[in-house]
């Protein structure tokens, strides 16, 4: 039997591209996604053997059961690929409470119960990769998206520290960075921003090279991605880097 990945936010983007890596390497996938026609035309066009559970995941409470279908299929997941998540790119004052709860939702408490889902079996096996979606936005948070800033950082400080709590179990835990990465959520939250010349000549990937990055990195046990690469360097120099966002960060559309 092949080895079972479970990936989230599969639809398009970034995950989408995860998905289609994945099943060139071989893997049976577990695709989770709110839009089903998305997900059952990618089936479509993969390889391997793939399950499609459309679920909405900024409610935690489904997280035990997806697993639960997923295992019943292709048994134990032994990838993990925390990778769906939303963006406001707004200011702050005008996200409801409701919308506040979704966004944390989906982008920090979904993954940590998928991560308590999966992990006693990981460690009892010692084996299994778990994935975390973060974002340079945790690095260096960037004005206009308080909110996704706060998730972000959020899930990158878990998965930071769960990977060196639990590499001698087995486990692998791999923490992802992009910057500007070509996906229509990227594009909606350019729409947002005045232009100016930084944000127009920011370096951008694409999803499909970041993708085969995650998986190399995966297999290759690697503590973390940060793509495009250029990106790096705030890392090591976030005083700097955090001036230079605040500084020269193109303005929010009236």
């Amino acid at each position: 039997m092949s080895k079972h990945a479970f990936i989230t936010g599969a639809s398009s983007g970034i995950g989408e591209e995860i998905a289609r890596e994945f099943s060139r390497q071989g893997w049976s996938l577990t695709l989770v996604a709110r839009r089903v026609e998305k997900l059952e035309a990618l089936a479509e066009e993969l390889d391997t053997e793939v399950l499609v559970l459309p679920a909405d995941l900024s409610d935690w409470k489904v997280c035990q059961s997806l697993i639960d279908q997923a295992e019943a299929k292709f048994g134990p997941v032994e990838a993990l690929i925390n990778n769906a998540g939303i963006q406001y790119v707004e200011r702050a004052s005008g996200v409801s409470p409701e919308r506040i709860d979704r966004i944390w939702g989906l982008n920090v408490l979904t993954p940590m119960h998928f991560m308590h889902a999966v992990l006693p079996q990981m460690e009892a096996r010692k084996a299994g990769y778990i994935v975390n979606i973060a974002s340079m936005a945790g690095i260096t948070p960037t004005p206009g998206m308080s909110h996704y800033n706060g998730t972000k950082a959020g899930i990158a400080a878990m998965s930071e520290s769960l990977r060196v709590e639990v590499e001698s179990q087995g486990v692998h835990v791999l923490t992802v960075y992009p910057g500007p990465v070509e996906s229509d959520m990227e594009a909606a939250a350019r729409e947002q921003y005045q232009e100016t010349a930084a944000a127009k000549f920011a370096p951008m990937g694409k999803p499909d090279v970041l993708a085969k990055k995650i998986y190399k990195a995966m297999v290759g046990r690697k503590a973390r991605v940060v793509y495009p690469s250029v990106y790096g360097v705030a890392r090591y120099t976030r005083v700097t880097s955090q001036w230079i966002t605040d500084k020269f960060a193109p303005p929010l559309k009236d």
